[in-house]
């Protein structure tokens, strides 16, 4: 599918280019195209979402999630405007127009609590200040979009409720798809950040200050510390000091487990991070991670 500008360039006409990031001001020469880092971001958004049976909604969320970009009022700010600019309310309204079933659009909802949310966390959907999803969904008008944001936007959104065994209990399915706006959430935050960075890494603008071995080839020197730890605290003196030991003692014998999820319910002062810690570090010997 060619795009609107390349289509528009053909015919010899004038065409306004869209940029996602920029580097040397009013010299876009080596910036990152709108459409190029949309596409990159679904793209690395659905990879992310796969294992986890979401690819569909990721990619949805990548797709959209810096529509908001297509408005002089963002390029000029690329170009060194100090105004600022809203960029991510208008994925997150579009996402309810291209999901017409009812079970897609219970995603919907997650999709865009995501992309409003993808650079300052998730947003409330209501609430008594303006940074609530509703507000922020009531208060922008679409007609802002350059009419090129079609060239990216999907005709409709299928196939966004995953396959999960949903429960049954009002509790039960609020929990899952509580877990199920997070992934999403994740899986675009992920995607975002991983495409920028190497935009910038290869314009030579930024180097990955990461370059960490193996979890494998650390496995052994992160169990030998963390025994040292427990050790340390040595036999337990009082009655909490013991349900704690029991605790960790229960948790670690239950890391041989096959892979799945997990969860732990004990109160506060229980040590539940600890116990989460050794559990993570024992399950990754077992599984071979």
């Amino acid at each position: 599918m060619h795009s609107q500008n390349e289509r528009l360039l053909k015919r010899g006409w004038e065409v306004l280019i869209f940029y996602a990031h920029s580097n040397k001001p009013n010299d876009p020469s080596d910036w990152e195209p709108l459409a190029k880092h949309l596409f990159r971001v679904a793209e690395q958004a659905e990879a992310f979402g796969a294992p986890l049976e979401i690819a569909a909604a990721a990619k949805v969320a990548g797709l959209l999630h810096d529509l908001g970009k297509y408005t002089p009022a963002f390029q000029a700010r690329l170009s060194g405007s100090a105004s600022r600019v809203d960029h991510s309310t208008a994925g997150a309204k579009l996402v309810f127009d291209l999901a017409a079933k009812a079970d897609d659009s219970w995603v919907a909802a997650l999709i865009a609590h995501a992309i409003a949310g993808h650079h300052a966390g998730l947003p409330d959907t209501r609430g008594s200040d303006d940074a609530n999803l509703d507000r922020r969904l009531a208060g922008f008008d679409l007609a802002v979009l350059d009419s090129g944001h079609r060239d990216i936007v999907p005709e409709r959104a299928e196939g966004l409720l995953p396959a999960f065994s949903w429960g049954t209990s009002p509790d039960a399915l609020a929990r899952q798809l509580a877990m199920l706006g997070r992934m999403i959430f994740s899986c675009l935050v992920d995607a975002d950040f991983k495409t920028t960075e190497r935009y910038y890494e290869s314009i030579g603008e930024r180097t990955k200050d990461r370059d960490w071995p193996a979890l494998k080839d650390r496995l052994p020197v992160f169990l030998a510390g963390f025994d040292e730890e427990i050790a340390g605290f040595g036999p337990p003196e009082t009655d909490i000091a013991a349900h704690r030991a029991e605790i960790l003692a229960t948790v670690r014998e239950r890391a041989a487990m096959a892979p799945g999820l997990f969860t732990l319910n004990v109160p506060t002062g229980g040590g539940k991070t600890l116990a989460s810690l050794g559990f993570a570090l024992d399950h990754a010997r077992a599984s071979g991670d």
